[in-house]
């Protein structure tokens, strides 16, 4: 390379080799169809980006549905008081689940329901029913107020 193309390169002055470059590469540019093109492609791809985000709020509510569901078939607790020979006492009762025993969260005995005739038996031995003693059942509240018994113990 001679001294003056060093100049011109250094004062921005292009050779008529790269002036025919830069034509060359100018020609490559996009035409105005190819534009258009490109963007129906852009507006086409488009709703295939939105389709993602209702499946996921399809799953979405499939999942509060079970979740509501379970809430709705897996038994919640209550909140009874119950009464013998005068004495009161208030208990939150589990139900459980089928297959599981019932519940009293705060004793250690066995209780076994007869929630329908308003009757609930509580056993020391709960394979042994004349360990049993039998105590009625003066109110039922529902999961809120044991909810709130539950937390303020």
């Amino acid at each position: 390379m001679s001294n003056q193309s060093k100049k011109q390169s250094l004062l921005g002055q292009v050779n008529p080799q790269q002036k025919k470059r830069q034509s060359s590469q100018k020609k490559k540019r996009i035409s105005p169809q190819q534009q258009r093109a490109a963007m129906a492609q852009a507006q086409l791809a488009q709703p295939q980006l939105n389709t993602p985000p209702k499946q996921k709020g399809i799953k979405r509510w499939i999942t509060f549905g079970i979740i509501a569901l379970l809430i709705i078939v897996f038994p919640k607790p209550q909140l009874i008081t119950y009464e013998k020979l005068g004495v009161v006492a208030t208990s939150v009762y589990w139900s459980a689940l089928p297959g599981l025993d019932p519940v009293i969260f705060d004793s250690s005995l066995h209780p076994r329901p007869a929630l329908d005739k308003n009757t609930l038996y509580l056993c020391i031995n709960k394979h042994d029913p004349d360990t049993c003693q039998k105590y009625q059942i003066i109110k039922k509240e529902g999961f809120f107020s044991a909810l709130k018994v539950l937390i303020s113990n």
